[in-house]
């Protein structure tokens, strides 16, 4: 049976087994899925932001996957304590498109390269293998991953397409 996660935005879901498929939409945010495809566990975030600015805790449970930083710290954490290997997790992402087009390549408003270079940079830092990607454009994209098979497959309606990564 095919059981989906649905990771609404600034959400972050953690699935095992029992569910075998993560979905979000994502514009300039960007989807970042961290699995250990071994014993069937893996997370995705739907980042917002590149950086959380305060201290201040959650006060909402569903705003886990809402920065970057603080989404690679929950998905993490959740995904050992379900006993994934930190040394067998890797991860996929897409989105971070430039959805406006006064947006400039290195404008504070241009959100989606950040939230790019901000993942990469926290996987960098974590020697998290970036095994692929879909990033970047100038447009959303439907984006599922399959806990069966490691594959992330994202289709585009503005550009009919779909993509297996």
């Amino acid at each position: 049976m095919n059981r989906i996660a649905e990771v609404k935005m600034g959400g972050l879901e953690i699935v095992t087994g029992d569910m075998s498929e993560l979905k979000t939409f994502v514009g300039s945010c960007v989807a970042i899925c961290l699995f250990d495809i071994e014993v069937k566990i893996a997370a995705m975030a739907h980042v917002v932001l590149p950086k959380k600015t305060n201290c201040k805790p959650h006060t909402v449970e569903e705003e886990r996957g809402k920065y970057a930083d603080d989404a690679f710290a929950h998905m993490m954490s959740g995904m050992i304590k379900l006993g994934a290997n930190p040394k067998r997790i890797q991860a996929k992402m897409a989105g971070g498109a430039a959805i406006f087009s006064h947006e400039s390549e290195t404008g504070l408003f241009n959100v989606g390269p950040r939230n790019i270079s901000a993942i990469q940079q926290i996987l960098k830092e974590n020697d998290i293998p970036l095994i692929s990607k879909d990033t970047g454009a100038n447009f959303g994209r439907w984006v599922k991953f399959s806990l069966n098979s490691g594959k992330m497959i994202i289709t585009s309606n503005l550009k009919k397409t779909e993509k297996i990564i």
